[in-house]
């Protein structure tokens, strides 16, 4: 049956003319880019317009549902970056300059004005902030008169927004996410899969529901991270991207993938004097790729009526050709140095829309890929009729196969292709190349974002290879090595058909990611020396934080296998450096100051809640003094005191059970659906009851087969 390709019309995100603002593109205050906006402190009070209690009716959800999409926007980038939201209720219902941050799904004449008719606007973010960047005041309110172009007739049509995937809705929880971004002081990102990417598709985009930017891409963390961090154990590459005649090339994307996935990690939007800087990176290698922004996204998207991007068109700015620019070396905690130089002129080529075959859409939101799934995709925009190369950047998938140029007002190309079952999760970016050699890209056009795209009655975590892959991800944050890999997925396919046998393996072998030596040299070394350093966070029985632990976790396991070359020296080195600057943190030296030998180590085991013996309270005292005293001492310190016996048991199984809420649900223990610790503490009373012991406390195995963990990866 011949298809019969739809081209979507997709509804823009913008924010007001008072304070609009980017990512992973940061605003400032003027043009001169010297400013940025932000929020004075990463504690920040915002309050629920109590329409969440009554949703109008544009909204189609339940009070309960509507407002647990709301907390879990916040929820995602509280989760992303050193942020908490204190979230209040108000019986506010407009958006205003009213001394309140409001998040208003009211239907009011107000909010109405605020969108000033335009349809297909489905949020709107209204940023307040003084002459020093510090933002006073924020809103976010959707669109109650929302439109979506309808995609058989091109008609414009009344719109809604749904918790459920309704098609030809709004997700609720993606628009709020979204505007929340705006809220904190980003913009618009330029990479197609990103949450701040300017356009949002209603739900059925694709025949799925369009909830792949409910969750954060690593540009949007990276851009968040940038401002509030945390950015210890991360680096950076900045530079100035110039035209080869020597000018400076405003608003030119540059964008980086992971050289070892392929993944696209971040990007940036050159400032009007060709600088362009990209934060947040763990070291490693990155292949560095300059693109002009003529679609899927626009450059006049990225830039507003103020600010460091005033001005940015592609009218006035000059075309030039998509550079792949060459490989850069991220180290932790400094900044690598990087020009950039393109060609000047109009790219014969230039992929403007992509899609799917199944559904015979083409758009301008990523396409969702499900590891081990074949795909047909398809990929439209002038000039594509002349390609003779294409590729996805990542050796996860499949060289594409039964390629076909049709044109449908446009040369479109399809093409199959298929991720492997351990496709990691994220962005990746399809690439097309001209018989002359010119480039174009669709940036992050493909998202490995589960479960979206799952097939109902599917879960990927039931694939043994996915399954233990995943928990490498999710407990080790690297991908698996070849041999640890097979000795664990063998493990569990030893037992055949044998479905007791296999449930039993698979809660053997999720544990064993959580004991294993890696993982207690360096996250449980984290979670000791967050511990010992601070004692519990302030009104919670846990030190640390879902957005602390786990780059603190990747510094110290930076290129480290257990087993495998010089593992031990590199982790040893690592964990010195991780010591030695995480003393020299702000929020340490104001715990701290400076304190004698006995004091500082007395402090660091009453934190610790433990009462050390007399030889770990010697060698740590001891370890201070013979280090010279000074940061060094303390860092000598600290280590002793968190790798001491007695803070090791004491913290153990308080350690496992939060692990199973950073690990498996990927979240705090009070972050949504739960919003309070009570279970933490179920499971650490039972933990405890049992002397530790997993099995018998079922522990493990609840959490594995509960449904939330199962969500992530399918029905």
């Amino acid at each position: 049956m011949r298809l019969i390709y739809t081209f979507l019309v997709l509804s823009a995100l913008i924010l007001a003319p008072v304070a609009p603002a980017r990512a992973y593109t940061l605003q400032y205050t003027s043009n001169a880019a010297t400013t940025q906006v932000h929020w004075p402190t990463t504690t920040i009070n915002v309050a629920l317009s109590t329409s969440f209690d009554n949703p109008p009716a544009f909204v189609h959800a339940t009070a309960a549902q509507a407002t647990l999409a709301a907390r879990r926007a916040l929820a995602h980038w509280s989760q992303a970056a050193n942020i908490q939201f204190n979230v209040a209720s108000s019986a506010n219902q407009d958006v205003g300059n009213d001394g309140v941050s409001l998040i208003t799904i009211a239907d009011t004449p107000a909010n109405r004005t605020f969108f000033g008719g335009q349809g297909q606007r489905p949020g709107k973010a209204n940023v307040v902030f003084d002459g020093n960047g510090n933002i006073t005041e924020a809103d976010v309110a959707v669109n109650p008169a929302s439109t979506r172009v309808d995609p058989n007739t091109g008609a414009e049509v009344a719109s809604f927004f749904s918790t459920d995937g309704t098609a030809g809705s709004y997700d609720l929880e993606s628009t709020l996410t979204h505007e929340i971004g705006h809220l904190l002081g980003l913009e618009h990102s330029g990479i197609v899969g990103a949450t701040m990417q300017p356009r949002q598709g209603t739900n059925g985009t694709y025949n799925l529901p369009n909830f792949t930017t409910r969750s954060l891409s690593t540009d949007d963390i990276a851009g968040a991270r940038a401002i509030y961090g945390p950015r210890a154990g991360l680096g950076s590459i900045a530079g100035t991207a110039t035209y080869s005649n020597g000018a400076v090339a405003f608003g030119a994307h540059v964008f980086v993938e992971d050289a070892s996935t392929g993944r696209v990690v971040a990007g940036n939007v050159t400032l009007s004097n060709g600088s362009y800087r990209i934060d947040s990176l763990p070291p490693g290698q990155y292949k560095v790729v300059a693109e002009y922004l003529d679609e899927p996204v626009v450059a006049d998207q990225i830039g507003s009526n103020a600010g460091g991007y005033s001005g940015l068109s592609t009218t006035g700015t000059a075309a030039f050709l998509t550079t792949e620019a060459g490989t850069a070396s991220v180290t932790a905690d400094t900044s690598t140095a990087f020009n950039v130089s393109v060609p000047v002129g109009p790219s014969a080529v230039n992929a403007t829309f992509i899609g799917t075959g199944s559904s015979g859409q083409l758009s301008k939101v990523a396409v969702p890929v499900v590891p081990g799934t074949p795909i047909t995709i398809l990929v439209g925009g002038p000039g594509l009729d002349t390609v003779s190369q294409l590729s996805i950047t990542s050796s996860f998938f499949s060289q594409p196969t039964n390629i076909q140029h049709m044109n449908f007002g446009i040369p479109v190309i399809s093409f199959d292709v298929t991720p492997s079952i351990l496709t990691p999760p994220g962005e990746y970016d399809l690439r097309l190349v001209s018989p002359s050699g010119q480039l174009t890209y669709v940036t992050g056009g493909l998202t490995v974002d589960l479960p979206n795209g799952v097939p109902a009655g599917t879960n990927l975590i039931d694939n043994t290879q996915f399954f233990v892959a995943q928990h490498y991800r999710d407990f080790l944050s690297r991908e698996a090595d070849t041999s640890g890999l097979n000795f664990w997925v063998n493990n569990i396919e030893s037992c055949g058909a044998d479905a007791n046998c296999r449930a039993v393996k698979q809660v053997d072998t999720s544990a064993a990611f959580f004991l294993s030596i890696e993982f207690q040299e360096t996250g449980f070394l984290v979670y000791k020396v967050y511990k010992a350093s601070f004692g519990n966070i302030s009104g919670k029985p846990v030190p640390v934080s879902f957005n602390q632990f786990f780059p603190d976790t990747q510094r110290i396991g930076q290129g480290v296998v257990v087993g495998q070359g010089n593992w031990q020296q590199q982790l040893e080195a690592n964990k010195q450096t991780y010591v030695s600057l995480f003393v020299q943190r702000a929020d340490f030296r104001a715990a701290h100051g400076s304190q004698d030998a006995a004091t500082f180590v007395d402090t660091l085991f009453r934190n610790a809640g433990v009462t050390p013996t007399t030889a770990e309270r010697n060698t740590a005292i001891g370890d201070f003094n013979n280090a010279g005293g000074g940061t060094a001492g303390e860092a000598a310190a600290l280590r002793s005191v968190a790798e001491s016996t007695s803070v090791s048991n004491a913290n153990f199984n308080q350690s496992f059970v939060l692990m199973q809420y950073f690990g498996y649900l990927r979240r705090n223990p009070d972050d949504p659906p739960d919003n309070n610790f009570d279970g933490y503490n179920f499971w650490l009373t039972k933990l405890n009851q049992f002397n530790g012991d997993y099995k018998q406390a079922e522990m493990v195995k609840a959490f594995i087969t509960s449904t939330e963990y199962r969500q992530r990866f399918g029905s």
